[in-house]
């Protein structure tokens, strides 16, 4: 028995992610860096199973188009002519330098590490200094007659490749001039050929795709073609080698990923050449971008998904869609005060929800509205900034949020709530900034505490800073410094019902307990082999459950400290097909009136796990019914009994994208929706292909 529900079921928040521009790999830490067409960057984690594990908000108007790692470094180039270095700890940009050149279109690494090459809109290589921890202008080479818009440095460090309009060009690193220039032809004679992406194998082998739809192989010594395949129906937009440099992979505007590989032409010649081996036909609209992941391929477009390929030689590729769903929560619900706040890029809006006295026995019925969910505010940011988190109180009467450079926090003071409009005013509370009292620093994390006296923020040092609501202004009460040296970066934030305890997660996969009102740390949790992605305390605030990237579910008891006796009965009995689940489940709530059961979400399901019910010996499937009623863009209520029988897990799948769900009072739950149908339909066309009887 699940359990009888009456859901709000929110349709109107109008999330839309944006399209994937560059992608770039980093083998020594395991990350995978991931900017989108509004500037913001993610950082993905492989080995924890790509668990998306930072954002860093996009700034209106700076467009990333390359992206490059030098060992834990970050840098970025765009339109705006500058080379940023990125602060990964605290999430913001930490040098910038210009190319003197106009726009960046690319940008490499040399072999070493010490230094980038950029090409520019100008037609320049502009190479940078990054050597002990520097980034700086060093030399620009010759000048050519158009812009550059790719760029690979060879694994000897003394030849840089470029490809612009109708030619690709080999550069001497250490002169600055041109010594080589390949020139491609013409389908037409007044459409000139676009050499969109290139890579340079060890051997000095030139792979180059180009707006004819070609992906061509080159010799770069005697700058002679070697092969030319018509392997894409439009442009060729990105394309990437494998570690052997037998594999070659090439994709754009037709969407297809198409595998290349040198093989020998007769089963025992030492004659090889390079064939077209496989395509994959995963994404809706163009790719921007590939990446070699380790063992995968990992590409991205304007379909806004990442989808990855486990590359196994000689069997059917394995492939997986990572959603456009940031892992992090864009919704949060004031349960004492049934509102729910929508966070959009630089505006936050907080809505009442509807409410009906009807209950009905039938499941999936449709219940009629006393009053529709109703906007109260929206509270935009000045600075247009983009804000990076937020909070709100459960009885909804504190709002905040911090951008990259200060916190704003709000008195929300509402009267006669349940009338059709409601009178509400804001009251900004002021930062106490006197010598006596510490500053509060931008957070990359906030919860409030349930009476919206208690701001608890993770800073942009990894500090735990406690701030209180008086007499109109916020001061910081208490900091928690980080306890690494350098901080790890805080991923993940929650607090307890009682709001004495607040917990932290970091991407070095601790998770720590505080007492903010005895102001000491409580304990750690055992440290796990891999992140946490989602945490709550229970209802009596005595025990915490934690979820980690490879889908184990760890229950800790705080006044013990060590796991509870459900989980070390239950935890390692959970089911295969549990474990092979590939979302991350990113929330965890309880419900008052079902003490008992835990539930979990991820970006496709709902999951309800009875702690009163023991996993049975023999693995039996759940069972899978709904929830609710809803009825697209308005508050919906509606009953459902779950009978799972004896098995202690039961699942929804009855929405899709879940962005957040949360309990209410009495039976009530609230669901937070974003159809992949209405993500998809604010896409731009794809490329118009004839099919078969069209």
């Amino acid at each position: 028995m699940m359990g009888e529900f009456r859901v709000h079921h929110i349709r109107f928040f109008e999330y839309q992610p944006k399209a994937i521009h560059c992608i770039a790999y980093n083998k020594e830490t395991e990350k995978l860096a991931v900017s989108r067409s509004d500037g913001t960057l993610e950082l993905w984690s492989s080995r924890d199973h790509w668990f998306q594990e930072k954002v860093i908000p996009g700034v209106e108007g700076k467009s990333i188009e390359a992206l490059c790692w030098q060992g834990e470094r970050l840098f970025t180039a765009g339109l705006d002519g500058y080379i940023t270095e990125f602060d990964l700890l605290r999430l913001q940009p930490k040098a910038i330098a210009t190319s003197n050149a106009g726009p960046i279109w690319c940008l490499t690494s040399d072999p070493t590490g010490k230094f980038l090459a950029a090409g520019t809109e100008d037609g320049c290589v502009v190479i940078f200094d990054t050597e002990n921890n520097t980034l700086e202008s060093k030399k620009a080479f010759d000048k050519q007659e158009s812009r550059i818009l790719c760029i690979a440095w060879h694994s000897a460090g003394e030849t840089i490749v470029t490809g612009g309009i109708d030619n690709i060009r080999l550069w001497s690193v250490r002169s600055g001039h041109a010594y080589q220039r390949l020139t491609l032809g013409r389908q037409e004679k007044n459409k000139e050929t676009i050499v969109w992406c290139l890579a340079v194998t060890s051997d000095m082998t030139i792979v180059s795709g180009d707006s004819r739809g070609k992906t061509s192989f080159w010799n770069g010594e005697q700058g002679t073609l070697i092969k030319s395949f018509l392997s894409h129906k439009a442009d060729v937009f990105c394309l990437c080698v494998d570690k052997t440099e037998m594999s070659v992979l090439s994709s754009g505007v037709d969407s297809t990923v198409v595998q290349f590989e040198y093989t020998s032409t007769q089963k025992d010649s030492d004659w090889k050449v390079w064939v077209k081996s496989l395509a994959h036909f995963r994404h809706t609209h163009d790719v921007r971008s590939l990446a070699l992941a380790n063992d995968h391929i990992v590409s991205g477009g304007v379909d806004t998904n990442l989808v990855v390929y486990r590359l196994q030689p000689g069997k059917k590729k394995v492939w997986r869609k990572l959603a456009p769903i940031p892992h992090r929560s864009m919704v949060q619900v004031a349960r004492q005060a049934e509102m729910v706040i929508l966070k959009y890029t630089d505006y936050l809006e907080v809505w009442r929800l509807g409410h009906t006295n009807k209950t009905s026995k039938t499941d999936g019925e449709i219940l009629p509205l006393q009053s529709n969910p109703l906007k109260l505010v929206q509270l935009k940011n000045k600075s247009s900034e983009p804000i990076v988190c937020f909070a709100i109180s459960s009885h909804g009467n504190m709002v905040a949020f911090s951008d990259q450079d200060s916190i704003r926090a709000y008195r929300l003071i509402i009267d006669n709530k349940e009338l059709i409009n409601p009178s509400v005013s804001i009251k900004k509370l002021k930062l106490e900034t006197s010598e006596s009292v510490q500053t509060a620093m931008p957070a990359h994390h906030m919860v409030v505490s349930s009476n919206g006296e208690t701001l608890v923020t993770a800073t942009v040092c990894g500090n735990v800073q406690v701030l209180c609501a008086d007499n109109g202004y916020l001061k910081v009460d208490h900091t928690f410094q980080a306890s690494q040296e350098p901080a790890l970066s805080i991923t993940m934030m929650c607090l307890c019902p009682n709001d004495e305890l607040v917990a932290v997660g970091d991407n070095g996969r601790n998770v720590t307990i505080y007492d903010i009102t005895k102001k000491q740390v409580v304990c750690r949790l055992p440290q796990y082999s891999c992140q946490v992605t989602a945490m709550a305390f229970t209802l009596c605030s005595k025990k915490m459950v934690a979820v980690y990237t490879d889908q184990m579910v760890y229950e800790f008891d705080i006044e013990e400290q060590e796991y509870s006796e459900w989980s070390k009965s239950n935890s390692t009995k959970f089911p295969s097909y549990w474990k092979r689940r590939h979302n991350k489940i990113n929330h965890i709530f309880f419900h008052s009136q079902h003490p008992h059961k835990m539930f979990l979400h991820d970006e496709q399901t709902l999951y309800v796990l009875d702690k009163s019910k023991s996993f049975p010996t023999e693995e039996v499937k759940p069972s899978k019914k709904g929830l609710g009623k809803q009825d697209g863009d308005k508050k919906v209520s509606g009953k459902q009994d779950e009978d799972s029988g004896t098995h202690p897990l039961s699942i929804c799948k009855k929405y899709k994208f879940i962005l957040h769900m949360d309990s209410l009072r009495d039976d009530w739950l609230v669901t937070v929706e974003r159809p992949p149908s209405a993500i998809n339909d604010n896409l731009p066309s794809t490329l118009k292909t004839k099919k078969f009887g069209t």
